[in-house]
């Protein structure tokens, strides 16, 4: 039908350029983590609604490449669209770069937009291809192909205020200046969005649950030019024009092959390549990770004492929920979706509340087993009154961005679901409670976390926290708890999740997660130590725990949390709600 000849449209536009590979990856020109409408290019070609996976077409093959998440999801919505499915990080399965390598002939040639193609990406390809004789070029072969693309975002921007960001605009510049400076660059060039809000202070609403506006910033040292569509501009032009000069969006690229004989500070895993495409031929670059990203992860005083408020008031939020959602399901049947909607009624009674920052996991029984479940609509469970229910969600604040995940017991529970609870919360109380030198590394983190886990011969397959943004991305790095990541030094200021799990195929999801910042716990012979705040509050499912394989410390633990949390939040609280906090949160005795 229809959606076939979408390929088939596709491959005739390759022939037109004489492209024997072209590859559509999951990317904007801004490398955002949630694309806007108007940039799922690789949906459009393939009906694959994921949040990651990458596109390979030739004359006689169409390809999807997606991870682990979403095998099950992406081979239904890609068989009508003549794609088969290469499972990514399955044995065997080579991934998409190195499958082209063995693939492709001498003589023939790959293509891609590069408007949506990392330059380090690009780069490996590049060299993995040296040995055979293949062109590589870049071409748009979609934008005639997509009739009713959706239109590209027009919200405007706006001014997030200093009393909120807790640090002027000017300031921030001024770091960054300082930084190029030590780096001997003359300027840098920054395509990231979150990057670009945090510096100027603004915001926008181009992408859904991160409020962030499309755009370019050049800074040199002594100008800065951001790239925006004219008329989103309007409500920042005032405060801004002093300092930053605005050009239109769509002038970025041409502005670019103007620079020469310049030392340009760049981040290869952040730009694309056509950013560095444009600059290569007659600057020199230097390489390293954006600066912005290093400086918007140490929060400032002001941002972690809002971000510590706003925790409060979420908790308000999540707490209401888990009192109705436990009484609810005593008396009548409601599905998964149409249970969220009323967390999302709780959260938006608060005045600062700005939008959600992520679509909400609202998951039960063994739906709660697929890590980045989501219901819809007109696809929910229903929830009964036995087993666990997992919620994770999270809020936009003009005080910050919030992402909590709590395991609810909405009735009886077997052996196994509360042992289970109880493994994840000794690895979630043994990382709150962790104490570790000042030089220490998320790497170095990560295994604290699962050491009760691993003690059982189990294990959670995805990291174990990540940074959380403020009034921006819900992750942010350059931190992040993982076991396979790069390693950066966790510093005072820093704000990290903290969620490990136990997931069970058709039978159970369990995670609880907290944020936590990193602050200061003394100086001793030994050196300066850290150790963890969390800032997340809402009581966690006494229900669920099996008292007796907690350690002293780990029961320790629960119960100061515990009671933080029925001080901070009751007095927001009405009765009934109120009382029942109290029940909840009681000392647990063995």
């Amino acid at each position: 039908g229809r959606d076939l000849m979408i390929l088939d449209k596709l491959r005739k536009e390759m022939k037109k350029f004489g492209v024997d590979y072209y590859i559509v990856p999951t990317l904007d020109p801004h490398s955002c983590e949630y694309l806007p409408d108007y940039f799922k290019e690789r949906e459009f070609i393939t009906g694959f609604t994921g949040s990651a996976g990458t596109a390979v077409i030739g004359d006689d093959f169409a390809y999807l490449w997606t991870d682990g998440r979403y095998y099950i999801q992406a081979q239904k919505q890609i068989k009508d669209f003549g794609f088969s499915l290469m499972k990514q990080g399955q044995e065997g399965v080579l991934n998409f770069d190195k499958w082209i390598v063995e693939n492709i002939k001498d003589g023939q040639s790959l293509a891609f937009n590069d408007l949506y193609f990392l330059q380090s990406t690009y780069e490996k390809l590049e060299e993995a291809l040296k040995k055979k004789n293949v062109k590589i070029k870049s071409c748009d072969l979609i934008k005639d192909l997509w009739e009713n693309r959706p239109e590209f975002p027009r919200a405007k921007a706006f001014i997030f205020e200093e009393k909120y960001a807790g640090e002027s605009f000017e300031d921030k510049l001024k770091r960054i200046r300082q930084k190029l400076n030590d780096k001997k660059a003359d300027m840098t060039v920054i395509t990231n969005l979150e990057d670009i809000c945090w510096a100027l202070n603004i915001r926008g609403e181009d992408i859904l649950y991160t409020p962030v506006v499309l755009s370019y910033l050049i800074i040199e040292e002594n100008k800065a030019t951001l790239f925006l569509q004219k008329e989103k501009a309007k409500d920042i032009k005032e405060s801004l024009k002093n300092f930053v000069e605005i050009k239109e969006y769509d002038d970025f690229y041409r502005e670019l092959e103007k620079y020469k004989n310049k030392n340009i500070f760049i981040d290869k895993d952040r730009v694309n390549r056509r950013v560095f495409k444009s600059l290569e031929d007659n600057n020199k670059f230097i390489f390293g990770t954006n600066i912005t990203n290093d400086l918007k992860a140490i929060k400032n005083p002001i941002e972690l004492e809002n971000q510590r408020q706003t925790y409060i008031r979420d908790g308000v939020a999540l707490t209401k929920y888990i009192y109705w959602l436990k009484n609810k399901v005593k008396d009548e049947e409601i599905g998964e979706y149409d249970a969220q909607l009323q967390l999302d009624k709780f959260r938006a009674e608060e005045d600062l509340y700005f939008s959600n920052s992520f679509e909400t996991i609202s998951a039960y029984g063994s739906n709660a087993a697929m890590m980045h479940y989501s219901a819809h609509k007109d696809k929910q469970s229903p929830l009964k009154a036995k087993g666990f229910y997992l919620v994770d969600s999270g809020g936009q604040y003009f005080t910050g961005t919030t992402d909590v995940t709590r395991t609810i017991a909405l009735g009886k529970l077997n052996k196994e679901e509360i042992t289970d609870f109880t493994l994840t919360l000794k690895c979630h109380l043994d990382l709150m409670d962790a104490i570790f030198l000042k030089g220490t590394t998320d790497l170095g983190l990560d295994a604290i976390c699962r050491y009760p886990l691993w003690q059982n011969h189990m294990d959670y397959k995805c990291g174990t926290g990540h940074g959380v943004g403020y009034f921006l991305s819900v992750h942010e790095g350059p931190q992040r708890i993982s076991p396979n990541t790069s390693v950066h030094e966790m510093k005072v200021g820093m704000i990290v999740s903290n969620e490990p799990g136990v997931y069970k195929e058709n039978k159970h999801g369990i995670r609880i997660e907290n944020i936590m910042e990193v602050i200061e716990d003394g100086k001793y012979n030994d050196g300066t130590f850290y150790k963890f705040n969390t800032i997340s509050l809402c009581p966690i499912e006494c229900e669920a725990i099996d008292v007796k394989l907690l350690t002293d410390r780990e029961l320790e633990v629960i119960n100061e949390y515990h009671k933080r949390v029925c001080e901070k939040l009751s007095p927001f609280l009405q009765e009934p709600v109120k009382e029942w906090l109290k029940e909840v949160t009681k000392e647990l005795e063995r």
